[in-house]
């Protein structure tokens, strides 16, 4: 493996490819740096033309891109609360209240170092024990994905604030708009109105952009019509970044995040736009100061970044060694894969060991000039807060109504991006939560397929959850988050109860 690894230097460390790579890494930025434009777009618009370029240069490219885009759409999501992709929707709730109190620079920086730091990870994850995790991947059946989404389901909770039913009813919500369109297996209609619009279901993109976007943009109009300013710019801390004590605070939080996006991501169809609310989830519910998150945690921040961002490199372990796509974006580099000659598997390992190595040891160099990208981007890109709103917020709205036309070319998406956005400043307005609307409505469709397949495949037997080991083991894990969030909500709840009863006692 060493051997090969370095034969992979050998042929990456080219002028060219480097070139290339860095015009990747710079257009991933541009992209996921703008509100509505997501990483599956660019990678999907620039895919067909690295068709025809040399593999070493084709390929690279469109991991630079990928790579810029997850970790850049943490820039608006600090700055002006719109994340620039879905993967970076949890790095909103505590890095723009950072920007907020001062200190944007100093959320940008802890966004690139989680970025950078679980990147690294999980790329020598990939390297060292890619089959190994790729293997057990492949030998996960219907009912240990069931159990998966419900443990993923499950921290709904983590996420859910103080109010826990507000924040069950918008899971509940969220659950329901996915069951929209053409049922999986029967091919019926589900909540479609019998118009054809609705066949397809609900697009995830506009949506979110509505809810995340178009929302904020609504909140701020609301506060320059009543004269309100939502929170001021300090300059002097604004230009304070992350000291090195604080980073070291920081790494358990990203070490554990770093863990969680890494197990998520090399499981197919789990992606970094669940594993940022897990690991932010997780951060929050292993914090010792859990009420500060959503206020300005950079905890928040750093757990959000670190796990979305270790999912890029895991997610490639069951497509290249399985050819099973880890999530949306893996599935379109699947096909560039194939159109450069490639052909994702176990034999790719033998056939073509060097240019697997070569783009495995592309992954561990990209790393380090995305640290350099970064540091560039977030010294210029943090001036987008001295932008006026009455001409910032104008252009962020083109952007969401161009990028979520964009997804499909359908101007349905426009609408769904407008509901979305009502729906979002009425969930916002309201106290009720939006990432567990999120959570439920990405969760959904794979906890269904899973849930019916181990139910068809059992003859709709429960057991079938208990009689292999590793289901077993996950019910156990799942019974036991269960009991723990349950028992963390009555001690949440106890001091309350208690107050009421001894004010009842003093009343009578």
């Amino acid at each position: 493996m060493l051997a090969d690894l370095a034969a992979g230097f050998s042929l990456i460390l080219d002028p060219a490819v480097i070139g290339v790579a860095l015009a990747g890494l710079l257009a991933g930025i541009l992209v996921g740096g703008l509100p509505g434009l997501t990483a599956t777009m660019a990678v999907a618009v620039l895919a067909p033309f690295t068709f025809m370029m040399d593999t070493l240069i084709g390929l690279p490219f469109l991991l630079g891109v990928y790579k810029g885009a997850i970790y850049a759409g943490s820039i608006p999501a600090i700055l002006i609360n719109t994340p620039g992709t879905a993967a970076a929707a949890a790095t909103a709730a505590d890095g723009n209240a950072m920007a907020r109190s001062g200190r944007a620079r100093q959320a940008l920086e802890i966004s690139l170092y989680a970025s950078v730091i679980a990147d690294l990870i999980a790329t020598i994850v990939l390297i060292a024990v890619a089959a190994p995790l790729a293997s057990i991947a492949i030998k996960v059946g219907s009912p240990e994905f069931t159990l998966l989404y419900a443990i993923a389901l499950t921290m709904v909770a983590a996420v859910s604030g103080q109010d826990m039913l507000k924040g069950m009813i918008a899971a509940v919500l969220g659950v329901m708009i996915s069951l929209i369109g053409l049922d999986p297996m029967s091919g019926a209609q589900r909540y479609t109105f019998d118009t054809t619009l609705l066949l397809g279901g609900i697009s995830l993109i506009p949506l979110l952009i509505g809810m995340f976007a178009l929302s904020e943009i609504l909140i701020r109009a609301e506060d320059q019509l009543k004269g309100t300013r939502p929170g001021s710019i300090d300059a002097k801390r604004a230009s304070q970044g992350l000291s090195l004590s604080g980073l070291k605070r920081l790494m358990p939080t990203i070490l554990r995040s770093t863990g969680i996006g890494t197990a998520l991501g090399s499981l197919p169809g789990l992606g970094a736009e669940i594993s940022c609310w897990v690991a932010y989830g997780v951060a929050k519910r292993t914090s010792k100061t859990p009420e500060a998150f959503g206020k300005g945690a950079p905890e928040g921040v750093a757990a959000a970044e670190a796990g979305n961002n270790a999912v890029c490199p895991a997610a490639l372990i069951p497509m290249t060694v399985f050819g099973i796509p880890g999530d949306t974006i893996t599935a379109v580099l699947l096909g560039a894969f194939m159109a450069q000659g490639l052909m994702p598997g176990p034999l790719m390992f033998a056939r073509d060991a060097e240019t697997v190595y070569a783009i495995f040891a592309f992954l561990l160099v990209s790393n380090v000039m995305l640290l350099f990208v970064g540091l560039w981007a977030i010294r210029y890109m943090q001036r987008i807060v001295l932008i006026p709103n009455a001409l910032l917020y104008p252009a962020v709205a083109a952007f969401c109504f161009a990028g979520a036309f964009a997804v499909n070319n359908a101007g349905f998406d426009i609408v769904i991006m407008l509901v979305g956005g009502i729906a979002g400043y009425a969930m916002r307005k309201t106290g009720m939560p939006i990432a567990p609307f999120v959570i439920g409505m990405l969760l959904a469709p794979g906890l269904e397929n899973s849930l019916r397949q181990s139910l068809t495949a059992s003859r709709g037997s429960l057991l079938i959850f208990v009689e292999k080991p590793a289901a077993l083991a996950l019910l156990v894990i799942l019974a036991g988050l269960v009991g723990l969030f349950a028992l963390q909500g009555w001690r949440r709840g106890a001091p309350a109860n208690t107050s009421l009863n001894q004010q009842n006692g003093e009343t009578r």
